[in-house]
């Protein structure tokens, strides 16, 4: 018996410590699928989202951040009373009492949420009720600090923290950076444990999107923006919208739009509302196009010289009749300078269809009309430039900018060209991108697309657009107090998208154009849609013109080139002795070309006129401004020549 209860003993002891033993080894020389299943059953992996990255203008100041906020959820399953709990939840929340109810009401679900970034005020009214069931989570929140300012161009950002509209959505990539994952314990109903990782080490471990640097100027914009605003409140506008640009570089200074929207509540503004038209909606320009028919013109070696009937103020070009915008202009001859000047349809359509389709459509295309600028915008247009065979009809109105559709990024991108001499270059918004976690700046340079001008023919449509903006030329009112500024009006009538033709009585009043003259830094182009009281660009838009490049040349600190009436007068007489002399060198005319009388005074003009055989008619005093025909024109059979003199 005694050896029996001994043996059972040593079978008992073999067998616990074999089960000792192996125990042992796999604790010490673990299975690995023993280790894949510890995992599976206790531990799991928690996505850590970065932190988006900050949006800041040129100058560092923040346009958009991101803050921790709290949003609610509920576990249906531990709410007792969810009647009552819904109707205190409806009050607080301003949610409807059945939309809530039905989220709590659900016992198989385990959770919901009931709202997202809520205030903090709200929080701790719920955390007093105590009710179990409740609780919050907290979430990053994306913040506009300047509230509307830039709007339509920085964009929003969705719940789930996406970029939805803008630069927000553009660059949503960059912006939002990659997530982390961290391997964390769980309790068997499979939550996280966080008991052996601190809230500290957590926000260390969550990774940064990247920043990204506008070109943006925060001053010049919110400024841009207030004149928009008074200029549709003034007129009872419907909109107006602005693009400002630094030529030598592409990059944008201000992009601004009226109305505008709150960026911290984007999903209660219009969507037409948070649309940036100045990169996605096209439309007829009217006038503003003008300088690139001029362009145009002195590519194919028009002289800007050459003269132009003014045919009476009415052109007919296959059976329509097209006439100048005021009954009362009957311009008689005009030179290149003077359609820009004076803002002649009539001369603007004869100058097309002299240059013809096929010349005409691939300047426009040279400048950037017709195609996508390539600004990694989201909903870039390229705009409506039609490809040849032209009828003579559609030749002659994209002369006065008709028949054709630009925007307006477009229109800024050509005007800068003329501003850089010529140089097309590719528009910008973002300026650099720093990446956080490399410790990494990537700096982006300017692009450049094309030349479309050489220097000399971009200096002489300058000189063009100045005498449009000077007294007496449709652009006056655009003028700066101390500076040289250049540009164009522009007036268009709107289209009528469902019935064809145009709408009467609305119209989009506008001006583009660029300052210094003589050493351009900004290039602005201002639009106003469908303006109620009156409608001429030249009256609607241009003083806006005025009012944000005075203020744009004053912040940059820029002196003023024309400070008094004493350097005017020097500067004049400067330009006037150095005519004198160009006319002096100017040698005889051409056989059978009217001689060059420009700049000389009376009595060496009849001294040359005696040389070169012709007779003079004399209007004025002073030295030779203008003859009629033109230097360089066919000379009458009777070689009679009018001088028109001025002090």
């Amino acid at each position: 018996m005694k050896s029996r209860i001994i043996f059972v003993c040593l079978v008992l002891c073999f067998f616990y410590g074999s089960f000792v033993i192996r125990g042992a080894w796999l604790q010490f020389f673990p299975d690995q699928r023993l280790i894949s299943a510890k995992k599976k059953n206790f531990e799991t992996v928690i996505k850590l989202k970065p932190r988006r990255g900050i949006i800041y203008d040129r100058h560092g100041r923040e346009l958009a951040i991101t803050v921790a906020a709290q949003s609610l959820f509920a576990d249906p399953f531990l709410i007792k009373n969810p009647k009552s709990t819904a109707r205190k939840l409806s009050r607080l929340l301003k949610v409807p009492y059945s939309q809530i109810y039905k989220k709590i009401s659900n016992k198989n679900r385990r959770f919901v949420w009931l709202k997202r970034h809520i205030g903090e005020k709200q929080s701790k009214i719920v955390h007093s009720w105590g009710i179990k069931g409740l609780a919050f989570l907290e979430e990053p929140k994306r913040v506009y600090p300047n509230g509307s300012l830039l709007a339509q161009t920085l964009g929003f950002v969705g719940h789930e923290g996406r970029g939805l509209e803008g630069i927000e959505l553009s660059y949503d990539k960059i912006l939002s950076g990659e997530e982390k994952r961290v391997l964390v314990r769980k309790d068997a109903m499979g939550r996280p444990l966080f008991s052996d990782i601190n809230t500290k080490n957590l926000i260390t471990l969550r990774a940064n999107g990247a920043d990204i640097y506008l070109t943006i100027d925060s001053d010049l914009q919110f400024f841009f923006e207030k004149e928009l605003k008074k200029v549709v409140q003034e007129y009872s506008a419907q909109s107006a919208l602005g693009v400002i640009m630094e030529p030598q570089t592409g990059k944008i200074l201000a992009m601004a739009h009226s109305p505008s929207f709150n960026l911290n509540k984007p999903f209660g503004a219009d969507p037409h509302l948070r649309r940036n038209r100045s990169v996605t909606d096209a439309f007829e320009p009217g006038s503003t196009l003008k300088p690139f028919i001029i362009a145009t013109a002195l590519k194919k070696d028009i002289p800007p010289t050459t003269r132009y009937d003014g045919m009476g103020g009415q052109l007919s070009v296959e059976g329509h009749i097209i006439k100048e915008a005021e009954s009362t202009h009957q311009f008689e001859e005009m030179t290149l300078r003077e359609i820009l000047s004076y803002s002649s349809n009539v001369g603007a359509a004869q100058v097309a269809l002299g240059i013809g389709d096929s010349f005409l459509h691939q300047s426009l295309k040279d400048f950037g009309f017709g195609s996508k600028l390539g600004l990694s915008f989201p909903g870039e247009s390229s705009g409506i430039l039609h490809k040849p065979p032209w009828k003579q009809l559609q030749v002659a109105t994209i002369g006065f900018g008709h028949a054709v559709s630009v925007t307006p990024l477009q229109m800024v991108t050509a005007y800068a060209a003329i501003a850089n001499g010529g140089v097309l270059r590719q528009p910008s918004l973002v300026e650099a991108v720093y990446y956080k976690e490399q410790g990494r700046k990537e700096v982006f340079d300017s692009k450049v697309l094309n030349r479309v001008l050489t220097p000399d023919q971009a200096k002489t449509l300058t000189v063009m657009l100045i005498s449009a903006v000077a007294a007496g030329g449709t652009g006056s009112k655009a003028q700066v107090k101390g500076f040289l500024s250049a540009g164009k009006t522009g007036t268009a009538q709107v289209v009528d998208s469902k019935e064809g033709g145009y709408v009467k009585g609305q119209y989009i009043s506008s001006f583009a154009g660029f300052i210094p003259a003589h050493d351009p830094k900004f290039v602005i182009y201002v639009v106003v849609y469908q303006p109620q009281k009156k409608f001429y660009g030249s009256t609607v838009a241009a003083p806006v013109f005025s009012k944000v490049a005075e203020y744009a040349v004053r912040q940059s600190g820029l002196s003023p080139v024309l400070i008094s009436e004493k350097n005017i007068l020097q500067e004049k007489t400067k330009q006037n002795h150095k005519a004198r002399k160009i006319q002096r060198d100017i040698s005889s005319s051409e056989e059978g070309k009217t001689p060059n009388f420009i700049g000389l005074s009376l009595r060496k003009a009849y001294q040359k006129a005696r040389k070169e055989k012709v007779q003079l008619k004399v209007k004025g005093s002073g030295l030779v401004i203008r003859t009629i025909p033109s230097p360089l024109s066919p000379l009458p059979q009777s070689r009679k020549i009018q001088l028109i003199l001025s002090d």
